[in-house]
């Protein structure tokens, strides 16, 4: 959408709600808008900033109860799906990357299938998170793109630019790969709670190979067991 003012009813179709539902949200806070001449009108970078900062804020609430009986990160992921620097300096090269990665894994099925899904996500919000970090995923995660739920983990010295909403470029990938939406809220939430341990990202971009980078989910799940036995 080429329009940085919206009114409501062009809103109304960027969100897919009805123009009632927008009134009804921006009139309780929900949405951010400005009142010109008894008429609406909502900024889209300020309305995307808006529901980035709501999906951040909200994923391990939303997510908190889906953790249960599915393995440990750590027992995801093998050598094979972690690159220690992509090769790719562009948004759509990255995707692209990252659905051949899990294809040469045996993850996926087919990698321009996956590239498709993940483009398609990353056109309506951008996955990145802030601090450097993006969660790409596939808008519609089943048996037909990936053959085994996992994660892969890529990292990228140089940055990318990913519509981060505190603009700064990302250099910690991690995409989700699930073959169905209930295995694919799981993995959400167990990136998120990773995500949570004390200086990640740093451990991370330190990691000298992939068996630092298995280490550090090692000992980011052993932290997480002593906080909750304690």
């Amino acid at each position: 959408m080429k329009n940085n003012v919206l009114t409501t009813q062009e809103l109304s179709r960027y969100l897919k709600l009805n123009e009632k539902t927008i009134l009804k949200m921006v009139k309780s806070g929900e949405l951010p808008g400005v009142k010109i001449a008894n008429q609406w009108r909502f900024y889209l970078s300020v309305v995307d900033k808006y529901l980035q900062n709501k999906i951040v804020q909200s994923l391990e609430q939303s997510l908190s109860k889906a953790t249960k009986d599915i393995m440990p990160l750590s027992r995801l992921i093998e050598h094979s799906f972690i690159i220690l620097d992509l090769k790719s300096n562009s948004r759509d090269g990255v995707l692209y990357e990252l659905a051949k990665i899990a294809e040469d894994a045996g993850i996926a099925i087919s990698a321009e299938d996956v590239f498709e899904q993940l483009q398609n996500r990353e056109n309506m919000l951008s996955t990145a998170v802030g601090n450097c970090i993006a969660i790409p995923h596939p808008r519609n995660p089943s048996e037909e793109l990936f053959r085994r739920s996992s994660v892969i983990i890529a990292r990228s010295l140089n940055g990318v630019d990913f519509s981060s909403p505190d603009g700064k470029k990302v250099h910690l990938f991690f995409m989700a790969c699930a073959t169905d939406i209930t295995l694919h809220l799981k993995l959400l939430s167990k990136i998120a709670k990773l995500l949570e341990s004390k200086n990640v990202f740093y451990k991370f971009m330190n990691a000298n190979s992939k068996e630092d980078i298995i280490k550090i989910l090692l000992e980011s799940e052993r932290i997480t067991i002593v906080s909750v036995e304690s």
